[in-house]
């Protein structure tokens, strides 16, 4: 019974996430994010999903929009999973021709 419940508290004190599973959980999150629906409309089909210095770039047949990824304040925790919040920027029509130079801008970021 003693080994069961260190191999509990062990498990449970050392459970930051790693990497990939917090990525996933933005990543879920972006999706499943109402704004995400409302920005874009129901017409737009995803076509790329771009992982940014600051966020996600998010690119659909006709328009491009950053998602910034912001961490919560100074919680600098190392056990489970990191806090976070997505703030939606205005969509931008592809079809005007004047994000080129800002997209190239974005990614180099």
């Amino acid at each position: 019974m003693k080994k069961l419940i260190f191999v509990f508290l062990a498990s449970t004190t050392f459970a930051a996430l790693p990497p990939l599973a917090q990525s996933m959980r933005e990543l879920q999150s972006l999706l499943s994010d109402e704004r995400f629906y409302d920005s874009l409309g129901s017409a737009e089909m995803v076509k790329d999903i771009i992982r940014t210095e600051d966020g996600f770039l998010v690119m659909t047949q006709h328009y491009a929009m950053k998602v910034d990824v912001k961490y919560g304040g100074g919680d600098k925790r190392v056990i489970g999973p990191i806090h976070f919040e997505l703030e939606f920027q205005q969509p931008v029509d592809l079809r005007t021709g004047n994000l080129k130079s800002s997209l190239a801008l974005e990614l180099q970021n």
